[in-house]
């Protein structure tokens, strides 16, 4: 049985939003669109590539003191990252305080996200004051959407969904996350799709058409829960025809990239020959993956599998640990129950009882 794509959706629906491109790869950009930056930016950043933190702060200082909004961000980041200088978050918050005093985006996402997470307090702020962090977190996000920050945008448009910092604003959510979306992002792209499919930006009714729409963006850029849930679409025929083989191809790029509820989406097409061709060792194989990964209906599935010899030996040991592991999380099969109360022995009990403690183990440590 396939999930119910709201309860997919739901459950990942909001991705976080990703941290500005790091101090190593590009210069700030203190605008919407391609910025020229200061000599002493760029001649930072090729020290950065190089592999020369120390020299890229040296000219990063002299910006920053003359004024340049991108090389206060960057200095603030290099003094919070302790990368090239002494890690200090007083200077840091320094730096970064006046970068986005001074318009520049990816200081003010970068003191929002250290203001967040506590790393660093504003001036005059009780640091066990959860609201008011939450509340000057999101002014500072708001700040960096407002001039151009792409991760500033998916965050504030998170943060309207959730209400953090904010009343709940979910019109606001996705004009952020619009915002976002036509500058290529695919996780802002994914969050349209998940409020359409959701029916949040229609009164509790899926828009799965405009929802396909923007999953499809999101899932040609590589995006691995847009892949999944379109497969959904596909598999459910929700708001078209069902399409087992347009189901298959998105559940193979997600199952690819190690969604589990792909890869077990696409063991249960191909255990049926659904839109691909049947393959119940190909099945079992991918119920095995997403098993392990802590799978319930794949831990289920692959247990049913053990248990009838398809698609792998028979054994009941394995099938036993499975069908433990899954039921231990809350996982009900009474007629497996059944079934292994005639046909289970005491061997095979104890050896599947052996194989799922070291699994858990593993799952522990990992």
């Amino acid at each position: 049985m396939m999930p119910v794509i709201a309860g997919a959706l739901l459950a990942a629906a909001m991705l976080p939003a990703r941290a500005e491109t790091p101090p190593d790869s590009a210069p700030p950009a203190t605008e919407r669109g391609v910025k020229t930056v200061s000599p002493e930016v760029a001649n930072a950043v090729d020290a950065l590539k190089q592999g020369e933190p120390a020299r890229a702060a040296a000219f990063l200082r002299t910006a920053a003191e003359n004024g340049d909004p991108a090389a206060q961000a960057l200095l603030g980041q290099l003094y919070a990252d302790g990368n090239g200088v002494e890690r200090d978050l007083f200077e840091a918050g320094r730096w970064l305080r006046a970068a986005a005093a001074n318009g520049e985006p990816t200081g003010a996402y970068a003191l929002a996200t250290l203001t967040d997470d506590g790393t660093l307090t504003p001036p005059g702020m009780d640091p066990a004051n959860r609201e008011a962090r939450d509340n000057e977190a999101t002014r500072l996000y708001l700040a960096a959407a407002n001039h151009g920050s792409v991760p500033g945008q998916i965050e504030i448009g998170l943060r309207y969904v959730r209400g953090i910092g904010t009343a709940q604003n979910l019109t606001e959510a996705a004009r952020w996350f619009g915002e976002a979306a036509d500058a290529g992002s695919p996780d802002a792209q994914f969050n349209l799709g998940a409020l359409h499919a959701s029916g949040a930006l229609n009164d509790g009714t899926p828009d799965h058409a405009t929802a396909r729409t923007w999953f499809t963006r999101a899932a040609e850029l590589g995006h691995a829960d847009a892949q999944y849930n379109l497969g959904l679409i596909a598999a459910q025929g929700l708001g078209s025809p069902v399409d087992n083989a347009v189901a298959a191809k998105w559940f193979k790029r997600a199952a690819d990239q190690g969604v589990a509820d792909a890869q077990s989406g696409l063991a249960y097409l191909t255990y049926q020959g659904l839109g691909v061709r049947k393959d119940e060792a190909k099945a079992a194989e991918l119920y095995a993956k997403a098993a392990d990964q802590g799978h319930l209906v794949a831990q289920n599935r692959l247990a049913r599998l053990y248990v009838m010899g398809r698609g792998v030996e028979a054994d009941m040991a394995e099938a036993w640990k499975w069908h433990s592991l899954s039921t231990r999380a809350g996982f009900e099969d009474k007629e497996l129950d059944a079934r292994f109360a005639k046909h289970l022995t005491a061997d095979d009990r104890a050896t599947g009882d052996a194989r799922a403690a070291q699994w858990l183990d593993g799952r522990a440590a990992r």
